[in-house]
């Protein structure tokens, strides 16, 4: 589900000229990198690189800062030009503030459709996604010309983990470093940038036990005065302008059980259709493959929403998945009660919130308004639940009502446990 009526803030948090992208003096010190005219590889060696001063150079917000991972991400307009396509989104994920991979997501079904439907162009409409698969290989061969141009004939490369995952890609080098161009046709187009080292060693990132991956969890756990039980150090995935709710929930889940996730990937996965609606089923089974190869697992959770048995959850430090269906006015509260709700004590707080549980009463769900987003704590004093939504940084920490939530649940959640 789109944050309706909050997508102008997201689609472009963006400052520089952009003529120093397809044109603009070269931001590289070594004499011999090629000019891409943006600075797709690292200041220095992988390896001395800053994720943060790298990004700063990228013009790349945060997206999200944990303790033990940080990832920044934009979303661009129909202006940017890089490698003479226009990129969707622009991506740097670290661990411990060194760049693990620098992924640009050109022309693809989430974010190509939506900017169609925006416009509302009864023509430019994704009919069986033909407009899109036409984005997505001319994309390909605007992004192919250049790097070839730049940097010679690719070779071909295969590249990821399992399946679907695995993606046939053509490869260039350059300094230390691999770029990778992988066109998915009807899904998407991706430059994956790279540690040479760890493309031709096909690393695995390490594996984190089950006991030191069940003490981190327990490590994460908050509890506040007020009686808050809060799960910390949960990465968020900015889905962006489009409905990619569930790959993003299902990514920031996986990645918090010590598991690599892709939010694109994961929508293939979860055959999400072009512009969004994933089958939470076919997320669900193929999340559940991949949290395998890492030693998690994925089980169904009672879907009553009793805060007694959710609560010893929450004490592991385990969030939860969970489908529902939005309602606009309760999803545009949540946000305005963070400010009250800070400011409030317990008797005055549960005074407020009488009214919205008696309204939950007569609440009618609107299936067309389905979404997934995280369960991430509760309050037992209040009769709250904290949740945590794929909309950016703002949306990370909101409440809900016990009685609220039980009107809008789908009855499907899920945990990823070690």
């Amino acid at each position: 589900m789109l944050k309706n009526g909050l997508l102008a803030g997201v689609l472009v948090r963006l400052s520089f000229a952009v003529i120093s992208l397809i044109g603009g003096p070269t931001l590289f010190s070594q004499d011999a990198t090629p000019d891409f005219g943006f600075p797709l590889l690292p200041p220095s060696t992988w390896d001395d690189t800053s994720a943060k001063n790298w990004a700063t150079a990228l013009q790349l917000p945060v997206e999200s800062e944990t303790k033990y991972q940080s990832s920044y991400r934009a979303y661009y307009g129909p202006q940017v030009q890089i490698l003479g396509a226009n990129p969707k989104s622009v991506a740097l994920t670290a661990t411990d503030d060194h760049p693990d991979q620098l992924t640009l997501i050109f022309a693809n079904k989430g974010d190509s459709a939506s900017e169609l439907l925006r416009h509302n162009d009864a023509e430019a409409r994704p009919r069986d996604g033909m407009e899109v698969k036409k984005a997505i290989a001319a994309d390909a061969d605007c992004v192919r010309e250049k790097l070839s141009s730049l940097l010679g004939k690719p070779k071909k490369q295969m590249f990821g983990d399992f399946g679907k995952t695995r993606e046939s890609a053509e490869r260039w080098d350059s300094s230390g470093t691999t770029i990778l161009l992988i066109e998915k046709p009807g899904e998407y187009v991706a430059i994956r940038i790279l540690p040479s080292k760890l493309v031709d060693l096909e690393v695995k990132p390490q594996r984190i036990s089950d006991a030191a991956m069940r003490e981190r969890m327990k490590e994460n756990v908050i509890h506040r005065p007020n009686g808050d039980i809060l799960i910390g150090n949960i990465p968020m995935v900015d889905q962006g302008p489009k409905g990619f709710c569930v790959p993003a929930t299902y990514a920031r889940a996986l990645l918090y059980a010590g598991v690599p996730a892709d939010l694109y990937l994961l929508a293939l996965l979860g055959r999400t259709d072009v512009g969004g609606g994933t089958s939470v089923f076919a997320m669900e089974s193929s999340a559940r493959a991949l949290a395998a190869t890492y030693g998690r697992s994925i089980t169904s959770v009672s879907p009553n929403l009793d805060l007694a048995k959710l609560v010893s959850f929450f004490e592991k430090g385990i969030p939860l998945t969970w489908a529902l269906d939005v309602d606009e006015e309760i999803n545009r509260d949540l946000s305005l009660r963070l400010k009250e709700r800070a400011s409030s004590d317990l008797t005055t707080w549960n005074k407020i919130l009488e009214p919205k549980r008696k309204a939950a009463r007569t609440l009618r769900k609107n299936p067309k308004n389905g979404h997934v987003c995280l369960l991430i704590g509760c309050n037992r004093k209040t009769g709250e639940l904290a949740t945590s939504d794929s909309w950016g940084p703002e949306f990370a920490e909101r409440w809900i009502t016990v009685e609220e939530a039980r009107a809008l649940s789908q009855g499907d959640l899920g945990a990823i446990v070690p």
